[in-house]
């Protein structure tokens, strides 16, 4: 079994690379080619009850592939406290013939992550913007940096209004992001994001609702990829109520983990009340109009096929198999 380190995977894949590899998993997944379990999570709680780290496992097969793969990402959010990296994880690559490894990608996390953004970035694409539009940005750590570079690549948008719970966190975003060319301003509460910004992403782990009816402006599109787990929600249910189009990466696992399946029990909208957003990106639902839609929402949980879609690209251009 070969093990392949983040350095080497990070100079393989590129933010490009991620987005056309996960674009193509979800068309795959909408046209049946994609086997895929329900994934696993193991939650941690301190002692006084709140989430403070996750555990996922999820898997993928591809009918064109002669290997399959079982991705582990954690995520603990007091790491930093520590002086250790919030995210974690690796990538197990194994023969559909035999079952034996064939490689073990130590991507600390960086492929979830990568695979993240560029599902945040396909949904961000569906709605129409211009070189004025703005995309407001809820958290301020790795994904929240992500989204912003995979989104630049999907849409062209170049100014960032972002919100976040502690202001030295927030002042380290703007530097950071401004170096790599965005125009960034601090948000002084989700309200004046949304009324500044055109789409929005979520992408915090938070166990309470960061966005409300109360804060919305239209026409909005918003993208939620934190609340990837129970217990975890970035979008209040009341959000869903008012939405046109609501589309999800999976409706079983929106229902059971995402946020989607928080406003269903709420009673605010229907099971049935979501689209897919594989086929979306298809083709297969050309009777939704974005455009046209005051309010829209993606909910995205993550699925195993993007973890497979990214670590075949590793797979591919590293000559692993």
């Amino acid at each position: 079994m070969q093990v392949v380190t983040l350095d080497q995977i990070r100079s393989t894949i590129g933010m490009h690379d991620a987005i056309e590899a996960v674009r193509q998993s979800f068309i795959d997944v909408a046209n049946g080619r994609i086997i895929q379990p329900e994934p696993m999570q193991i939650l941690f709680h301190d002692g006084t009850g709140a989430l403070v780290g996750d555990c996922h496992a999820k898997a993928a097969q591809a009918e064109d592939r002669p290997y399959f793969t079982i991705k582990i990402a954690t995520g603990f959010y007091r790491n930093p406290q520590r002086g250790l990296p919030t995210n974690d994880g690796m990538v197990l690559v194994l023969s559909s013939s035999t079952g034996r490894p064939v490689a073990l990608l130590q991507d600390e996390g960086w492929l979830t992550q990568m695979r993240t953004a560029a599902a945040g970035a396909l949904a961000a694409s569906l709605k129409a913007a211009d070189s004025s539009s703005s995309l407001g940005i809820v958290g301020t750590g790795t994904q929240a940096r992500l989204q912003a570079l995979a989104v630049r690549e999907t849409t062209g948008l170049n100014r960032l209004h972002v919100l976040g719970r502690h202001k030295d966190r927030v002042e380290g975003y703007i530097k950071d992001m401004e170096q790599l060319g965005f125009s960034v301003t601090a948000a002084a509460n989700a309200k004046s994001l949304c009324e500044n910004s055109e789409i929005v992403v979520t992408t915090t782990p938070s166990t309470s609702a960061v966005l409300h009816a109360a804060d919305l402006k239209y026409p909005l599109h918003v993208i939620g990829v934190g609340a990837d787990s129970p217990g975890k929600t970035e979008l209040a249910p009341d959000l869903f109520g008012h939405a046109d189009i609501i589309a999800t990466d999976s409706h079983a696992q929106c229902l059971q983990h995402g946020d989607f399946g928080v406003a269903v029990r709420a009673g605010i909208v229907e099971e049935t009340a979501d689209r897919s957003f594989g086929d979306i990106l298809a083709g297969m639902a050309q009777d939704l109009d974005f455009a046209d839609a005051r309010l829209s929402i993606v909910d995205l949980t993550g699925l195993g096929a993007q973890d497979l879609a990214v670590a075949s690209a590793v797979v591919s251009k590293l000559n692993l198999i």
